[in-house]
């Protein structure tokens, strides 16, 4: 398989001005000029820029003068995506592994998009207390730590009639200070508050039914980093919850 076509698409992709062209055109069809003007470009360089984009078969003219993107054009800056988020969080990645979470979530790590980096783990923590004081339908967790200050949030939502479900290692250490209480334990017999064992947890995540308040991976070291992604991009959550679904699916269910 030749590598000169991917090259080629690439070498498009590393001029920021057709970059930011295919990105605007990806929301709606515009002339040369609407363009050059929203963009801050002359005329000329939009012209001389759609002219290569069309060349390449990532734009089209259409019979009214706009210009849009190609299926080709559309599917390649969805693909494009992945590579946006990963550098623009480069630092992270360096230093932290996704080889253990399934193949198709890596490939769909651009649905990531919209989600901002918290690099404070008390943050994180109060963002997913927030998360359970707010929560009215469910509420996520992938982790393999608990967050004591929590549980009266947790119990808070359960009294709501919120769902529970907590997907946690076979290994995990439970805090010898840890008192679920009454609330948690009716929930569990009621199987209002699921809990689920899996072997290994390669993601941390924690999420409801509106927000993801938590996405981090574990370092190269095989530490788990609850530093993350956080966001309320509707986008993430898919990814964020798709992902969740299919551990669950996976994990072992705790009789209590």
């Amino acid at each position: 398989m030749s590598i000169e076509s991917l090259c080629a698409l690439f070498f498009e992709f590393s001029n920021e001005d057709r970059l930011r062209i295919l990105k605007r055109l990806q929301q709606d069809h515009m002339t040369v000029t609407a363009l050059s003007r929203e963009l801050d470009l002359t005329t000329q360089e939009t012209s001389r820029h759609l002219a290569r984009l069309g060349e390449t078969g990532l734009t089209k003219k259409n019979p009214n003068g706009t210009h849009s993107l190609t299926g080709y054009g559309e599917l390649s800056l969805t693909q494009i995506e992945g590579f946006m988020f990963t550098s623009n969080h480069r630092a992270y990645f360096q230093t932290h592994d996704l080889t253990g979470i399934p193949p198709e979530f890596v490939s769909r790590i651009g649905e990531l998009g919209e989600a901002r980096f918290i690099d404070d783990i008390m943050v994180i923590f109060h963002l997913i207390e927030q998360m359970g004081r707010e929560s009215q339908e469910y509420i996520y967790r992938l982790t393999d730590k608990y967050i004591l200050t929590a549980i009266p949030a947790w119990e808070d939502a359960l009294t709501r009639g919120v769902e529970f479900r907590l997907l946690e290692p076979t290994d995990i250490v439970v805090p010898p200070e840890f008192d679920r209480g009454t609330v948690i334990a009716d929930a569990v017999n009621r199987g209002q508050f699921q809990v689920r064992k899996t072997d290994k947890v390669n993601v941390f995540l924690a999420l409801n039914e509106s927000k993801v308040a938590a996405i981090g991976f574990p370092t190269n070291e095989g530490r788990m980093d609850y530093r993350g992604f956080v966001s309320e991009d509707p986008q993430v959550h898919i990814w964020a919850k798709d992902l969740y679904e299919k551990y669950w699916a996976k994990a072992t269910p705790v009789i209590r």
